[in-house]
């Protein structure tokens, strides 16, 4: 009876593997009639069924499969005919997976034994013919709001020339400045899906390629900033000052930040002293008195630092930074007046309220609203000192109109 038994086991696994063969003939034959959808049907169940999974040709179909899908519908839109562009840049990034499983797959032995290889070159010259072909894959898929499958296949583009499954066959890596571009644009997808450390980490490929504009490094500061990783904000900063030191005051800013955070007081101010030296403009020299006076305050230095924000604001009105800066100098003036006359008489606190305290609130007010009007959303949180200034001035109507901003 065991025998019996034994023998029909190996009579159920015969017949279970030569049945196989016919669902890849069938696959093979959707795949030659260009049917997609069916040949991928056939061959979804067959990659993860055990019998057919370690198959090479399974894999190869597959990529053939969606490669001629690819170029199907490429010719239909060079003839201005409709497509699906996710559809065909999925069919083909799929494609190339497909025929990358195949390479450590592919080994049968002919009749003396010896090993060759029977989809590999098949597979090979596919990839490398379809390589460019990622990029536009990449950009259907952006144009399609598909941002994180573009950034996958724009990262696809970028590996595959040092895919070590390739090897000597890998296509042609890209020059540098090409390589930079790309991954900025993988950046920017990722970005567009709300993915900031993907986003963050392609930007500083970019930046480690060479991409040679400054605004990657004001894109890779802002993700950074929102990570609330300040050691990498600084770091940016002071990469992104070395090689733009006139393209945005804001680096100079940060990398000032960085060290008062960390207390170098003295190598702040020495910094600050050398930018100052040799600024180009007004402008430039309005924000770098900004910096210096956000110095001082830093320092507990009052005195000093309003007079580096009055400096600012002198050498440009337009500073929208500079005239907050102003405003919540003046305001914490007034605060401290404010505490050192709480001991005082009542009618001695009436009088230095009348005559000290309500005029720098309303001249704080002044240049707190003069940088909301100039720039509404970068100037921190002069909304909540001028919320407090009117509050404190008994200002009804201007606080409402505040508080609704």
């Amino acid at each position: 009876m065991k025998k019996i038994a034994l023998f029909g086991l190996c009579l159920a696994t015969a017949v279970s593997a030569f049945a196989q063969s016919p669902v890849l003939k069938t696959a093979e034959r959707e795949v030659k009639n260009n049917n997609y959808d069916g040949a991928m049907e056939i061959l979804k169940p067959a990659m993860t069924n055990p019998e057919t999974a370690n198959q090479a040709q399974t894999w190869a179909l597959a990529g053939k499969a969606g490669i001629d899908f690819y170029d199907t519908q490429w010719l239909n839109l060079q003839m201005k005919k409709e497509v699906d562009k996710k559809k065909m840049a999925n069919a083909l990034i799929d494609g190339v997976n497909y025929y990358l499983a195949v390479l450590p797959l592919d080994s049968v032995a002919d009749a003396k034994g010896k090993i060759k290889t029977k989809y590999s070159k098949e597979a090979v010259k596919a990839i490398k013919d379809n390589y460019n072909n990622l990029n536009n894959a990449a950009i259907f898929l952006f144009e399609e709001k598909d941002y994180m499958g573009a950034y996958d296949a724009w990262g696809m583009y970028l590996d595959l020339p040092n895919n070590p499954v390739l090897g000597k066959n890998a296509p042609a890596a890209m020059p540098d400045s090409v390589q930079s571009d790309i991954a900025f644009n993988q950046a920017i997808s990722a970005w567009q899906a709300d993915s900031l450390t993907q986003s963050l980490a392609a930007f500083e490929k970019a930046i480690a390629l060479g991409y040679n504009k400054a605004q990657v490094f004001d894109y890779a500061i802002n993700q950074a900033a929102q990570l609330r990783d300040n050691e990498k904000v600084y770091q940016l900063a002071e990469e992104a000052y070395k090689r733009f030191p006139n393209e945005n005051p804001i680096y100079l800013q940060l990398m000032i930040n960085g060290r008062i955070e960390k207390g170098k007081f003295d190598e702040a101010a020495s910094m600050l002293d050398e930018a100052i030296a040799v600024a180009p403009d007004n402008k430039q020299l309005s924000q770098l008195y900004n910096v210096k006076g956000t110095l001082f305050d830093a320092q507990k230095n009052n005195d000093e630092a309003l007079k580096c924000f009055e400096k600012a604001v002198e050498l440009d009105q337009e500073n929208a930074l500079a005239q907050a800066s102003m405003g919540r100098a003046l305001c914490n003036q007034a605060y401290a007046i404010n505490e050192e006359a709480q001991n005082k008489s009542n009618e001695e606190y009436q009088d230095i309220r009348l005559n000290q305290i309500n005029p720098l609130f309303k001249k704080a007010a002044e240049h707190l609203e003069r940088a909301i009007e100039i720039d509404e959303n970068n100037t921190g949180d002069a909304k909540v000192y001028l919320r407090n200034i009117y509050y404190n001035l008994g200002d009804e109507a201007n606080l409402k109109r505040v508080e609704s901003m």
